[in-house]
């Protein structure tokens, strides 16, 4: 009952401020918007907590710089979109996105790492699919009234799909593998740098001195 009563308050609250946070940047110009939104995702991936440790239902995991950077990077994109409910819907999705489902993910891995695995292809896979239709629907049309028109661009997904699938492997798994087959080339060079080493005299050649 508790989930269900701030779920209300936050969609109500949303709605009531979605008015204010469209005209939050009239005055401000189109680059610097791109630019601020840039900086704040890229605080967003390097700050996030990828640990994946589990600290409890009634706490919060994620780190709240990382969190914070990318709900004011989807406000002020959101921002500049051209009417109240396009706003209100971006800020409501980046809200679950960026703040609830982190939770719900690390949840999942707490409790089956086959969640944990199913869950990460699925995501893979949905990037993909969403890029590749995204970018095969803008190169099909010229314009929003073209774009209403024109089917659903499968062909794109499922190839964003197999080209996502490729990258996430290469990225964490071809570079990985070779990261460590560079070690055998590493040198290791001793210098005064290095931290001293007690020399040990026995004590017959004490007793000699």
């Amino acid at each position: 009952m508790n989930t269900i009563k701030s779920a209300i308050l936050i969609y109500f609250t949303l709605l009531g401020l979605s008015p204010i946070l469209k005209s939050l940047t009239l005055s401000t110009s189109s680059d610097s918007i791109w630019a601020m939104s840039f900086w704040l995702l890229a605080i967003n991936i390097f700050f996030f907590d990828y640990s994946g440790a589990w600290v409890g239902v009634n706490k919060f995991p994620v780190a709240s710089l990382s969190t914070n950077a990318a709900l004011m990077a989807s406000t002020v994109l959101a921002s500049r979109l051209p009417s109240t409910g396009q706003v209100f819907s971006l800020t409501l999705f980046s809200i679950e996105v960026f703040g609830l489902f982190p939770v719900f993910r690390r949840y999942a891995r707490h409790r089956s790492w086959r969640y944990h695995v199913v869950l990460t292809v699925l995501l893979v896979l949905g990037a993909g699919g969403g890029v590749g239709m995204i970018l095969g629907g803008a190169a099909d049309c010229d314009g929003p009234r073209a774009c209403e028109s024109q089917p659903w661009p499968w062909a794109s997904g499922l190839l964003g799909m197999v080209v996502g699938c490729v990258i996430a492997a290469v990225a964490m798994g071809g570079c990985s593998w070779w990261l460590i087959g560079l070690q055998k080339y590493k040198n290791e060079i001793y210098g005064p740098w290095d931290p001293a080493r007690p020399i040990i005299i026995s004590r017959r050649h004490w007793d000699d001195d």
